[in-house]
C-alpha cells in the first residue's frame, strides 16, 4: 500500500503528542502523511472536546470536509463527548475513533481504503501506543505522552469522559524513546499528559523518580514538563524540585489555580485550596527564583461573585505569574456544572474575562522587563511567528533573535527589551 494521508490536529499537547503516535501507526502500513489536502487518499482530524468554541470550529470544518470526496476518519476526544453533533455534520464519515484507539487505526484505515465506511470504534486498544511513536520532522522539539487520563472530578471539564481512568507508561518505555529522540537531535523534549502528578498512579512508579531517570540520559537537549495539579504533588513537591535542578529540565512549571477563591475550587471540584497552590508556587520559587510560573483562569463559572473574581485578581497581583491562561466558562456535554442554576451572564463574563486580561498582560509585560539586560545561554526552538527565530533560556522565556540561526543551535544571548509575548534579543558575541 503506497497512499498519503492528511491530518489536522486540535487542543492541546497531549493531543499533537497523539497525532505523531498516529502517524507512526499510519506509516507502519504503508501510508505517508501529506502536507496537501487535495493529494490525500485519506483525511485523519484529530479532535480536541476541551471549549465548545474549539468544538464548534471542529463541527464547522467537518461539513466542510463531508463536501470532499476523500474518505475521513475523526479521532481524538470530540467522539466521546459530542459523537451525534459529528455524526450530524459528516454523515457520510469513514470512521470514527476514541482516543485510546491509535493501534486500531492501523487496520481501520485499510478498511477504509478498501471502501468501507461508517466503522464506529471508541474502544481503548489495551497495549502500549507509545511504540508507534515517531517525533516530527523538520523540527527539534518533540512530545512524548507519559500518561493520560486523570484522578479528579471537575465539574466542568468532559475530557475526563474520553480519556478514561489514569494510563502511565512505564519508565522503562519512556526512557527508552527519549533516548532516542536525544539520539535524532530533538534539543526541546516535552513530557505532556492530562496530569502530569497522576504519572505512576497505576503502576506504583512516580514522577519525580521518572524525571531522575530521564535527567541521567547525556546530551545537549532540556524537558519541559507539563502541567500538574497542586493536590498530586503537594507531599512530594520536595522530591520534584530536586529532581528538577538538574540542567536537562527548564524551570518551567505549570500550576492550574482556576480561580483566587477557594470556595469556588469546591463548586468546581477541584481538589486543593488557594492556600495550598500558594504553598507550593513559593516552594518552588524558593528554590528557583527566576523559574516560569504558568497558570489557568477560568472567568464566569458558575456562582462567581464579584468578591470571587476579586480575590482572583487579587491573588493574580500579589503571586505574578509569568504566563496567564484566561478561559470564559463555558458548558461541555454531561458535565456537573453544566446543569447549575447559577449561570453567569454572558456579558458579564466577557466584561471580567476583558478587565482580567487587560491586568494581566500589563503584569507580564512587567515581569518581562526585569529581563532586559539579561546575558545566558540559550537554544534556538522554532521559527519566530513574525521573522526570525524563537530561544528559550534555563526559565523557557520566549526570546526573538533575528539573525538566521539554525535550529537546535545552543548560543549565548543578550536581552535588549521586553514585549509582553516575548523578550528581544541579540546574539553575544564576546
Amino acid at each position: 500500500m503506497s497512499m498519503d494521508f492528511y491530518l489536522e490536529t486540535y487542543g492541546c499537547s497531549l493531543n499533537k503528542a497523539d497525532s505523531d503516535l498516529m502517524v507512526g501507526r499510519l506509516n507502519a502500513i504503508g501510508l505517508h502523511r501529506t502536507e496537501t489536502l487535495n493529494e490525500a487518499s485519506l483525511i485523519l482530524v484529530n479532535t480536541c472536546g476541551v471549549k465548545e468554541p474549539t468544538e464548534d470550529r471542529i463541527i464547522h470544518r467537518l461539513r466542510t470536509l463531508a463536501e470532499i470526496d476523500i474518505p475521513v476518519i475523526i479521532a481524538g476526544c470530540l467522539p466521546c463527548i459530542s459523537l451525534q453533533r459529528i455524526e450530524s455534520a459528516i454523515p457520510s464519515y469513514a470512521a470514527i475513533l476514541g482516543p485510546q484507539s491509535v493501534d486500531s487505526l492501523g487496520k481501520i484505515a485499510e478498511q477504509v481504503l478498501d471502501g468501507k465506511r461508517g466503522i464506529l470504534h471508541l474502544d481503548s486498544d489495551p497495549a502500549s501506543k507509545l511504540r508507534f511513536f515517531e517525533g516530527p520532522p523538520n523540527s527539534v522539539i518533540c512530545t512524548i505522552p507519559i500518561c493520560e487520563g486523570c484522578l479528579g472530578h471537575c465539574s466542568y471539564c468532559a475530557v475526563r469522559f474520553a480519556r478514561g481512568a489514569v494510563r502511565s507508561y512505564s519508565i522503562d518505555e519512556i526512557y527508552e524513546i527519549v533516548e532516542r529522540c536525544t539520539h535524532l537531535g530533538y534539543r526541546e523534549v516535552r513530557l505532556t499528559s492530562q496530569d502530569a502528578g497522576v504519572f505512576g498512579h497505576d503502576t506504583g512508579e512516580n514522577l519525580h523518580e521518572l524525571l531522575q531517570s530521564l535527567s541521567r540520559i547525556p546530551g545537549k537537549h532540556r524537558f519541559r514538563l507539563g502541567m500538574f495539579n497542586p493536590n498530586l504533588v503537594i507531599d512530594s513537591i520536595g522530591n520534584l524540585l530536586s529532581a528538577m535542578k538538574s540542567d536537562h529540565f527548564f524551570k518551567f512549571f505549570h500550576i492550574p489555580l482556576q480561580t483566587g477563591s477557594s470556595e469556588l475550587l469546591k463548586k468546581m471540584g477541584r481538589q486543593y485550596t488557594v492556600e495550598q497552590w500558594t504553598e507550593i508556587v513559593h516552594k518552588t520559587r524558593t528554590i528557583f527564583p527566576r523559574a516560569t510560573i504558568a497558570t489557568d483562569i477560568i472567568v464566569g463559572f458558575p456562582g462567581e461573585t464579584a468578591f470571587d473574581f476579586r480575590m482572583t485578581e487579587e491573588l493574580l497581583r500579589r503571586i505574578k505569574p509569568d504566563v496567564v491562561n484566561i478561559s470564559k466558562y463555558g458548558d461541555r456535554p454531561g458535565t456537573e456544572a453544566s446543569k447549575s442554576t447559577e449561570k453567569i451572564d454572558s456579558k458579564l463574563k466577557k466584561s471580567r474575562s476583558r478587565e482580567l486580561s487587560r491586568m494581566v498582560s500589563k503584569m507580564i509585560q512587567e515581569t518581562n522587563a526585569t529581563w532586559t539586560g539579561w546575558k545566558g545561554h540559550a537554544i534556538a526552538i522554532e521559527k519566530g511567528p513574525k521573522g526570525g527565530v524563537v530561544c528559550r533560556n534555563f526559565a523557557y522565556k520566549s526570546i526573538i533573535l533575528e539573525d538566521p540561526i539554525p535550529l537546535g543551535t545552543e548560543l549565548d544571548v543578550c536581552i535588549d527589551s521586553a514585549e509582553r509575548t516575548h523578550l528581544v534579543a541579540h546574539r553575544c558575541l564576546d
